[in-house]
């Protein structure tokens, strides 16, 4: 059993997202200011660009739709836009069975009634909260994960009690400026030493689509990603994938973009779920009662050996 820290950041404000709403709606009072949207650099010192790279790309991608403040879904937008992108690798006839479905407006139908009214920093820990913490944290990097090696784990952060704490703690104690968790590092001062309360906050990232291009990638990777493959699936674009494909084994060693990525592992993904599920699904058979009896004693019989060896017998 292990204790971890997952649902702190999402509580107590320490995703950079959560400071990229603040930036971005101070910004959105002087869209034409040169020494506002410059504070997203302070975010992200890491990125892998020269000084005047960086600095253009973050001011442009952040710019998009930098008014629309009134939109449940600011915080989010430019994720939600670039995760958007992935559609176009889609085929025609999967876009058209798609039709109007409009995935915003349906998330919007499960947001609490005064969600308009709070502040805007709640508004996001939300939306962060819902979209991707229960499904995607705690389950697809949690339990699946742990429960698959014999680890169970606990988390303390996400205790009902401390979650309604920190439900009521004021915006500007979980970010003041542009430091994060505030409250929690302040309770913390004097248990963890300075380099760690003032060190620049940095997410951890996975190798992506290099993990899947090396010279010793898993032959799946080029079966299930072939353009016979794609074509017998059907979902998505065969010649866009094959392009794709060839971008990411000739730049692995490169920094790709996150569209680039995400798309990668999106397609391998559903295309293994296709290849496992539905065309190389063979369902196990039942136990017959014979069987199940057997099992049964055998479980039993170690079940004792086990308590004996431990002294429980």
């Amino acid at each position: 059993m292990v204790l971890t820290g997952e649902g702190s950041d999402e509580i107590l404000g320490g995703y950079d997202i959560f400071k990229e709403v603040l930036i971005r709606r101070f910004w959105a009072r002087n869209p034409e200011s040169t020494w506002r949207p410059s504070l997203l650099q302070r975010l992200y010192p890491t990125l892998p660009l020269s000084p005047a790279k960086a600095k253009f790309y973050l001011e442009t991608f952040y710019k998009v739709d930098l008014d629309q403040t009134d939109a449940y879904y600011y915080s989010h937008m430019q994720r939600i836009t670039t995760t958007s992108k992935v559609k176009s690798y889609l085929t025609r006839e999967v876009r058209e069975q798609i039709g109007g479905y409009d995935s915003l407006q349906a998330f919007a139908g499960a947001l609490p009634e005064d969600f308009a009214r709070w502040h805007h920093l709640s508004r996001a820990q939300f939306l962060e909260a819902r979209s991707l913490l229960s499904g995607y944290l705690l389950s697809s990097q949690g339990d699946r994960v742990t429960a698959a090696n014999g680890v169970e784990g606990r988390y303390p952060f996400l205790d009902h009690r401390v979650v309604e704490f920190a439900a009521r703690i004021p915006p500007n104690y979980k970010i003041l400026g542009l430091k994060e968790k505030l409250v929690l590092k302040k309770a913390m001062s004097k248990e963890l030493p300075p380099e760690i309360l003032k060190r620049v906050k940095q997410p951890y990232m996975a190798p992506d689509s290099n993990s899947f291009v090396q010279p010793d990638s898993p032959s799946y990777v080029q079966d299930l990603l072939s353009e016979e493959a794609v074509k017998r699936t059907g979902l998505f674009n065969p010649h866009m994938v094959e392009k794709l494909k060839e971008k990411c084994t000739k730049l692995f060693h490169a920094h790709l973009s996150f569209k680039d990525n995400m798309s990668f592992v999106g397609i391998l993904s559903t295309q293994i779920l296709v290849d496992q599920f539905i065309e190389g699904y063979r369902p196990e058979r039942p136990l017959s009662a014979q069987e199940c009896t057997v099992w049964h004693d055998e479980s039993s019989t170690q079940t004792d050996s086990h308590r004996s060896e431990t002294g429980i017998l």
